[in-house]
């Protein structure tokens, strides 16, 4: 056996079939060489192995985020922010400031009010409950177009609240006879009819910008390639080294990632599926055959960066697509394209995807019992188990609803921070019984079907994502949404590290730490395996590696 580069000591999970702990792992050519006990791993010493020791910690296989969404975190993270303030006379004094360095004329945008990361119900953290109006605004900042954005309802909660300046509504054309498109935006007017420049928005989408506000500058390609490598140190803080961005990304921010790739500055493993731009089933079937020899089957890159496939909704508000398409380019926080498909439009278009042999990733959300048929009619005609088709995002299921994805043989993602932690709320007036099949993460496990857990970036924490998992609280109530649901550390474990290596057909290639794998590791302050269950997210992840190299230490 070759001399290692790197020998780690500590407690290493493995994660293999058979669970196997070790004392010690040795590197070496950016893989794994053997995992053993501390003499036999040494004696793989060389005059030029690193050799480093983590007592009281666990070694494991790298998270493996199965719905990342990083480039939206890295934006969220250009704009100035408002954290801390309590009132509006800090806010006040925040634009103030904003508008003292930056030149007469140009737009002052700013992060959301309220409190990060969620930003939940902005105006009960402000002093006089609301967010500072267009005059307020005016007096620090007369000279520029201001707004403080909303957050998307996705992103926080609805409602969500936004606020502009007289000058920002006179560039967008925004007065007393303004009508937003959808009722799910509410413009706030004086007893005369006057905008108040403040905003609602009561639906999980963000529409107010598309809609209403053409003039508010959107994010350039250079600042989402700036967000990606913001991001990207902060995923691996988390000790994530593989991203899965199922739910589709825009060609922009695919050719950013490309871009970072080229130039050898991509660190973090990247798979990606297309969120097209198609307007029509015509124009859709001529994407697809375009498309096909680029994106079937594993798609095109490399172990570190790859697209393939295609995303498809089921469902969504055909106002919120009408509003989207005037604007296709626009993308917001989200770094995808808004679709919106019934039940029949979907069908036809999984339909051309399996002519044309392109895998198909769609959200579920609690729409299971309209997508299983849709999947078992697909079944009679394409391998779409064969071809590793995802449907994500799954809250709520039935017994003979999983048992369906067993038998069609399809993969599916979690997001347990969402729906049983952010967004659970919902679900406690459901049948206790059904209540465990929110979710179902222990279910999928034990029939088999091959499952991984994503953290949504709600929050990007991994070991937050198997808090979830274990407990089942939900945020408001702190209620068990399900003990019958409940998984065990272990399975929450594979979730988020080995599950996600399935959606790339690298199972064989990532996701354990055995002989020939990516050397991609986190190193942990506690054993994820004996840490009761609602300690999980206080673990810290101590350092990082991905494919022998260190992205990330403490310190």
């Amino acid at each position: 056996m070759r001399r290692a580069d790197t020998i780690l000591l500590g407690q290493v999970l493995t994660l293999d079939d058979a669970g196997t702990r070790a004392q010690a792992l040795a590197i070496g050519n950016g893989r794994v060489l053997a995992t053993g006990s501390r003499e036999a791993m040494l004696a793989l010493r060389g005059p030029g192995t690193e050799v480093r020791d983590f007592p009281g910690c666990a070694i494991i296989p790298g998270f493996n985020d199965a719905h990342a969404h990083m480039d939206s975190i890295g934006t969220r993270l250009i704009r100035p922010t408002l954290e801390g303030a309590h009132g509006i006379p800090e806010i006040l004094a925040r634009i103030r400031s904003l508008a003292q360095r930056t030149p007469p004329g140009q737009w002052i945008v700013t992060m959301p009010a309220g409190q990060p990361p969620y930003y939940f119900d902005a105006p009960s953290t402000l002093r006089e409950g609301r967010l500072p109006n267009r005059y307020e605004l005016d007096s620090v900042a007369p000279d520029h177009p201001v707004y403080i954005p909303s957050p998307s309802g996705y992103w926080g909660q609805p409602p969500c609240h936004a606020a502009m300046n007289s000058l920002g509504l006179a560039l967008n054309g925004v007065g007393r006879g303004t009508v937003p498109a959808t009722p799910a935006t509410i413009i706030e007017k004086d007893a005369d009819g006057e905008p108040l420049g403040l905003f609602t928005e009561l639906g999980f989408v963000n529409t107010l910008e598309p809609d209403l506000l053409p003039a508010v500058p959107r994010f350039s390609y250079e600042q989402r390639r700036e967000g990606i490598v913001r991001a990207m140190d902060l995923y691996h803080r988390a000790g994530i080294t593989s991203i899965y961005e199922g739910h589709g990304s825009a060609p922009e921010v695919i050719a950013a990632y490309r871009d970072m790739w080229e130039r050898g500055e991509l660190t973090m493993r990247t798979a990606m599926t297309v969120s097209p731009r198609w307007r029509s089933l015509e124009e859709a079937a001529a994407a697809m055959r375009d498309w096909a020899p680029l994106l079937r089957g594993r798609g095109v890159g490399d172990a570190v960066f790859r697209v393939s496939g295609v995303f498809l909704a089921h469902g969504g508000d055909p106002c919120v697509q009408a509003i989207q398409r005037r604007e296709l380019d626009y993308m917001g926080w989200s770094g995808y394209v808004q679709q919106a498909n019934s039940t029949e439009e979907f069908e036809t278009l999984c339909m051309l995807a399996g002519q044309y042999d392109l895998r198909v990733h769609t959200v579920v959300s609690d729409k299971l019992s309209q997508i299983v048929p849709v999947m078992e009619r697909l079944a009679g005609r394409f391998p779409i188990g064969e071809r590793r088709w995802v449907l994500e995002h799954i809250s709520r299921s039935t017994p003979d609803e999983l048992a369906a994805l067993r038998r069609l043989g399809v993969g599916t993602t979690l997001i347990p921070g969402q729906y049983l932690w952010k967004h659970g709320r919902p679900f406690l007036s459901i049948d206790p019984q059904a209540m465990d099949y929110v979710s179902p993460a222990r279910q999928l496990f034990e029939l088999g079907v091959p499952v991984a857990a994503g953290t949504d970036s709600v929050p990007y924490d991994p070991l937050f994502c198997m808090w979830a998992m274990a407990t089942r609280r939900e945020r408001t109530t702190g209620r068990v949404m399900g003990p019958g649901g409940i998984a065990s550390n272990e399975v929450a474990l594979r979730l988020v590290t080995r599950g996600g290596a399935w959606l790339t057909f690298e199972e064989g290639e990532k996701g354990q730490l055995v002989a020939g794998h990516h050397a991609d590791l986190a190193v942990l302050s506690g054993d994820p395996l004996a840490t009761p269950a609602e300690a999980l997210r206080d673990l810290r992840c101590l350092a990082t590696m991905v494919g022998g190299r260190w992205v990330y230490a403490e310190g």
